[in-house]
């Protein structure tokens, strides 16, 4: 039925237009508004290219209010008072008259960016006669020109410019227009494909994902769903095809989009031996450092665990099979509160619901679509797609075998468009349909042209190889993972107490064994030995346990160094100690001088812990990093020069044993005190290697702490 109206104002990039907006996104005839003698709006999509949006969904035609968010297309908003003043009018508070534009997340800036990791005064646009330039006001996280840290920097609207994670529409601003700039972000994926020799997992995909959607991907096992969403949120780059954050390429600025991607593993990643409280801390101290202060980062955490639900259980311990603690649905959302730190505008999640109970997963699908309501896209794998769920979706994702896209658009017309009844039955007719049928029958729809959009226009990338890395907090992390580690420490009370307990035990069996028979050779190499099994058992677990752990804080910024010097640094606290309680035992069964033998069993131990750091990068699992400390400690018996003299070693032996650590270090050992000079040269070490053995433990300390950081990085990639 027509509507009768008393006044009609129409917009678009064409000069006839009550509105003009000279902007590429716009069509020429974009859209009009019709207003009836009770001032009730209608606005009316005129067949526009990219779309007319009305908080979040695009429309044809629809009612609208003040409260409603209109967008056309992704780049430019329309404010209230289009419709509700007297006459049309251009956009209210414009920029274009400013010479000088402030951007930050500061109220009072021309600008503003409302999201955590935007400084409160970020940057700064200024006009002169030779064109705009971009200034960084000292920011915490930078400002970006085609993915290239700058201090300032002359730019063009064709460049790509992002401050704090939000990509800015530089052709607006220089129009003078004024928008709710998280908003405006979109997600758009344009031929996305990622192979294996002999196997396509995603096929050809195109997708415009919007800020307060709810989408659930499904699809039958094997069809590509967590490898989609790993393209979609930075994690996998793929083999072709291009992911863009409002036009500009995901990543080729993944340094400059960090914060905006959240994205929460199937598995619960997350330190269980920490409070939930703390764990938000630490994680908050970790991304965002001291960019905020003490005060705004506890009101931060205060609002995400009352947003979650979790307030009342903010003092209790998360917990282990051991400790038992807060539930798994708990858990689930405190996984889900980590992300929720930086602010991120797209949240991704791979079987949110996965091993919860009926309640908890109805509760936490909730509280997804209460985050997607509160202007978040919000993505999530499931094969949970019961009715009750399906409800909560805003939009739906299939996908068929082969990585093929079957679907996508609004989750209230899915059944009419397969025909079916109940949401479960998706997936009888995926499995019982050929998949490029499926494809096919999709692109041929209206849907696709109006949800996978795949001539939407994209910038042009950036140069991969001028893209210079974000600076990172160093010291902060590290004086925060120390923290961290300490207290996981501590409260692992059984493998803590296991690991102090090896000394004393080793030290009481020296003792009974040594201490009436007088061979000091044998008391040294003991002691040599004992030391460098404690400093590898104590770390060749510590990498690999936690290895999700660090996987998702690198992705979030996390500096390789920091972490490893934090290791590092804690688990030589522990080597220390327990030499401490190893010299002792010496120095009262053999009368040797305990001071010298503390320093010198301390420096060989946090030597042979980089030895069990390499180990413990360079596995996938705790078992086989346990499994070879014993292979690793085997060749350092035979060849430290005790069980076979060093003088009787055949040459070409010498020069591999040169290569171990217990070799020197048995020397060292020996060389400290000038009564064991004859048992050193009967052994065929040399009584003036202090120096040199000295050197070259320290030098071997160093060498394998510079392996494990090269491993940690390729693990991180």
């Amino acid at each position: 039925m027509e509507l009768t109206s008393s006044r009609i104002i129409t917009i678009g990039r064409a000069a006839e237009n009550d509105l003009v907006i000279d902007n590429s996104f716009i069509s020429k005839h974009h859209c009009r508004i019709l207003i009836d003698e009770a001032r009730n709006a209608t606005l009316e999509d005129l067949n526009s290219l990219n779309g007319t949006f009305v908080n979040g969904t695009r429309i044809t035609r629809q009612l609208i209010t003040p409260q409603d968010i209109v967008m056309l297309g992704t780049s430019y908003k329309l404010y209230s008072s289009m419709w509700t003043s007297n006459r049309p009018s251009p956009q209210p508070e414009a920029l274009g008259y400013k010479q000088i534009l402030n951007i930050g997340r500061d109220t009072t800036n021309d600008i503003v960016i409302k999201n955590i990791r935007v400084s409160r005064q970020h940057a700064q646009l200024s006009k002169s006669v030779s064109g705009w330039q971009i200034k960084d006001l000292n920011s915490s996280n930078g400002t970006y020109v085609n993915g290239r840290k700058v201090s300032q920097s002359m730019i063009t609207a064709q460049d790509d410019v992002v401050v704090g994670g939000v990509p800015l529409d530089l052709i607006s601003i220089f129009q003078g227009q004024k928008q709710d700039w998280d908003a405006t972000l979109n997600l758009t994926a344009r031929n996305i494909r990622f192979s294996v020799p002999g196997k396509t997992i995603v096929e050809d995909i195109n997708l415009c994902l919007k800020p307060g959607q709810f989408i659930g991907l499904i699809g039958p096992s094997g069809c590509g769903k967590t490898t989609l969403m790993m393209m979609l949120n930075g994690y996998l780059k793929p083999v072709s095809g291009s992911v863009s954050i409002s036009g500009v390429s995901l990543y080729h600025n993944l340094q400059s989009f960090q914060g905006q991607m959240g994205y929460v593993p199937q598995d619960d990643i997350i330190h269980r031996e920490l409070k939930v409280r703390e764990s938000l801390y630490f994680t908050s101290q970790l991304r965002l450092g001291i960019r905020i202060s003490e005060s705004e980062r506890q009101s931060q955490i205060d609002k995400i665990l009352q947003t979650l639900g979790m307030s009342s259980a903010s003092e209790t311990l998360i917990g282990t099979p051991e400790k038992k603690g807060i539930s798994g649905g708990q858990r689930k959302r405190v996984n889900m509160a980590q992300e929720l730190i930086t602010e991120p505008q797209f949240y991704f999640l791979d079987e949110p619901t996965s091993g919860l109970d009926p309640r908890s997963d109805r509760d936490v699908m909730q509280l997804l679509a209460d985050l997607s309501a509160r202007g978040h896209l919000v993505l999530l794998t499931t094969h949970n797609i019961n009715t009750t769920n399906f409800k909560l979706f805003s939009h739906l994702i299939v996908m068929t075998s082969g990585g093929k896209l079957a679907y996508y658009g609004p989750s209230s017309q899915v059944l009419d468009y397969f025909g079916i009844k109940e949401p479960e039955d998706i997936f009888d007719v995926v499995a019982h349909t050929e998949s490029q049928n499926l494809k096919n029958k999709y692109q041929q729809s209206p849907l696709y042209a109006q949800y996978s959009n795949p001539d939407h226009p994209l910038m042009p990338d950036a140069d991969p190889k001028s893209i210079s890395p974000q600076p990172k907090d160093v010291l902060h992390q590290y004086k925060t993972l120390c923290k961290r580690t300490l207290i996981v420490k501590l409260r692992d009370t059984f493998s803590t107490a296991v690991l102090l307990l090896q000394a004393p035990i080793i030290g009481i069996f020296t003792y009974l064994v040594f201490k009436d028979n007088g061979s000091i050779a044998a008391l040294s190499f003991v002691l040599v030995i004992a030391t460098i099994w404690l400093g590898c058992s104590n770390s060749a677990r510590e990498i690999v346990t936690e290895q999700s752990i660090f996987k998702r804080e690198q992705k979030a910024s996390l500096s390789v160094s920091a972490y490893l010097w934090s290791k590092i640094t804690i688990l030589s606290m522990l080597c220390i100690l327990q030499c401490l309680v190893l010299s002792f035992f010496g120095s009262i069964t053999g009368d040797i001088a305990f001071l010298p033998l503390w320093a010198a069993l301390s420096l060989i131990s946090i030597s042979s812990l980089a030895i069990g750091l390499v180990i413990s990068a360079v596995v996938k699992t705790s078992e086989t990093a346990m499994a070879l400390v014993p292979l690793t400690l085997i060749p350092q018996v035979i060849l430290g020069g005790l069980i076979v003299p060093f003088s009787q070693i055949p040459d070409a032996v010498k020069v591999l044993a040169g290569f171990m650590l217990s070799r020197w270090s048995f020397e060292l050992i020996l060389t400290m005190d000038e009564a064991n000079s004859l048992v050193t040269e009967n052994l065929g070490f040399n009584t003036s290697n202090m120096g040199l053995d000295l050197l070259l433990i320290v030098i071997m300390g160093v060498f394998f702490i510079t392996l494990t950081h090269i491993f940690l990085k390729k693990r991180a990639r």
